[in-house]
């Protein structure tokens, strides 16, 4: 057994005597062969569904054929990318599948970006077919029209059939008629599992969004990763409501396609939606934070639907105590799995099981993020030494995960600045490893305050200020100060209508924090705000709060 007393134990799953990730009879090796995989053992079983539509995994499998055999047209080849923005629609997974097996990369852009951003990411892409939903259309046009050479726009829809009313009328190229036209073409012989198949931009919180390279060896062996500690089949039905853009998105779909299990995509995920899919039969569904509580407010109705899930598995954000604890009472059959993984990781990296979820005697396990999944290492490092640190200590917390992305595109500078030599991922988030291995992430290292020459963990505050009655959420930041040269400032969301006493909410934070820790300023709004991945935007917060 591995000494976790000693300083630099780094946690792996190894240690834990968990099994390792059971690799399916002949597990595909690429990305595009999951289709004909579960086409040569199930064909008419369901594969993906949406918004009425229903594709076995034989249709899947010649849907992504005839469209690559468009896109040979178009001259996709190996190297090549193609871009895809708009809602969740299986028009983007087709585009994955189909220029995964040509040799090309999908980049997967963020439809809610304003028009110079688009472009950005466009031109960044490189992308030379740009497939975009009719709904953004408008935003796509103006940012393509910045841009010295444009890519070639094909406009999708859902259903992506021939005189479908989303389908613009202004003479545009289709979807829809871009496969009518076109002749089916097999995957390339030859490809290799290390090549990028995926392009996800990160948030752009510091600087401009980076593209982020996934390979298929990297989501294929995150998804087993997965598989190991989840369990899913051909007998379940994954929910898939997060953007694709998102990691959370079209990663977890990996996950199901490997699996076998079908897919029911939603464009819209509202509380509405995701209750009347669980009613119908999905059994696995990922999702943020922040979608909870519209689930938990949503009556006897949404509460008896939801209780149909085998498994809600969480992450992206930290989840309120009490909102889980909430979730735990209210639906007692239903395993709760918490996740934290990043975007340049495939996706997850540590798991907390729903055994932990509802063990009492791990009760204080809950604000952990669990421990590595099998195949995956975790370790906290001095961020300035980069001397690994003992089980307890606050550092940066690295990982190295088969997942791992290849790199960022066209900026090996950023690269080697996230990764070292020697394979490891630095997250940039603040953690500690208890001696079991259990990770807990306490905040990212960009948000911790330095007030008065001490540190304070912004989570820490929040954690606190969440178990109050009178607040539904809160963020924490850290704000100039001519005297301490930050000061702890509270951005709170009422629970209710009633206002909130800030002198007795600084009173209860003073009874259970250091002085030092607790908020100088208050601030009670209506909504935090947050990215397009549902994060709260601690930028938006820092600047207004400088501007106040």
């Amino acid at each position: 057994m591995a000494d976790r007393t000693a300083p630099g134990y780094a946690a792996r799953s190894a240690d834990r005597g968990e099994r390792m990730p059971t690799p399916l009879v002949q597990r595909p090796r690429l990305l595009h062969e999951l289709p004909a995989h579960w086409a040569d053992r199930a064909p008419d079983a369901e594969a993906l569904a949406s918004d009425g539509r229903r594709l076995t995994w034989r249709d899947l499998h010649a849907r992504a054929d005839l469209l690559r055999g468009a896109l040979h047209t178009a001259g996709v080849g190996p190297g090549s990318r193609v871009a895809v923005v708009g809602r969740n629609s299986l028009a983007c997974l087709e585009t994955v599948l189909a220029a995964a097996g040509a040799g090309a990369a999908t980049a997967i852009l963020n439809w809610r970006l304003a028009p110079p951003e688009l472009a950005h990411v466009v031109a960044d892409s490189g992308a030379s077919v740009l497939f975009a939903d009719a709904d953004v259309l408008d935003t796509v046009r103006t940012a393509l029209g910045t841009l010295d050479a444009p890519p070639r726009l094909i406009v999708t829809g859902d259903p992506a059939e021939p005189g479908d009313p989303a389908e613009p009328d202004d003479g545009a190229e289709t979807y829809a008629s871009l496969l009518a036209r076109a002749e089916p073409l097999a995957a390339r012989d030859g490809l290799d599992p290390d090549d990028t198949c995926v392009i996800l931009y990160t948030s752009g919180t510091t600087g401009s969004p980076k593209g982020a390279e996934l390979t298929h060896r990297g989501l294929l062996e995150q998804s087993a990763s997965l598989l190991a500690v989840l369990p899913m089949g051909p007998a379940d039905r994954s929910l898939a409501v997060l953007p694709f853009f998102h990691v959370g998105g079209v990663c977890y779909v990996v996950t199901a396609l490997l699996a076998g299990a079908p897919t029911v995509v939603l464009r819209e995920a509202t509380p509405e939606a995701m209750c009347a899919a669980v009613a119908d039969g999905a059994t696995h569904l990922l999702l943020v934070p922040a979608m909870l509580p519209g689930i938990l407010a949503g009556g006897p109705a949404a509460a008896a639907a939801f209780a149909g899930l085998r498994y809600c598995l969480y992450g992206a954000s930290p989840m309120p105590l009490p909102v889980l604890r909430r979730a735990l009472a209210l639906f007692p059959d239903v395993g709760f799995l918490q996740l934290y993984g990043m975007t340049e990781l495939s996706g997850a990296a540590t798991a907390l099981t729903p055994e932990v979820h509802r063990d009492p005697v791990q009760a204080h396990r809950l604000v952990s993020a669990g421990r590595p999944m099998p195949g995956v290492e975790a370790r906290v490092v001095d961020p300035h030494t980069r001397a690994d640190l003992p089980p307890g200590e606050r550092g940066e917390l690295w990982i190295r995960s088969p997942g791992r992305m290849k790199g960022y595109l066209g900026n090996p500078a950023a690269t080697a600045e996230t990764v070292t030599g020697d394979g490891w991922l630095r997250t940039g988030d603040l953690a500690r490893i208890d001696e079991d291995g259990f990770v807990f992430v306490e905040d990212r290292l960009k948000d911790l305050i330095i007030t008065g020459g001490e540190n304070v963990c912004p989570a820490e505050v929040e954690r606190v200020l969440a178990e109050h009655p009178a607040v539904a959420e809160v963020a924490v930041v850290g704000v100039p100060d001519e005297k301490w040269g930050e000061a702890v400032r509270a951005v709170l969301v009422a629970a209710g209508a009633a206002p909130i006493d800030e002198a007795e909410l600084r009173a209860y934070c003073r009874e259970r924090l250091a002085g030092f820790k607790c908020p100088k300023a208050v601030e009670v709004v209506a909504a935090l705000p947050r990215n397009a991945t549902g994060k709260i935007d601690k930028n938006a917060l820092r600047a207004a709060a400088s501007a106040g």
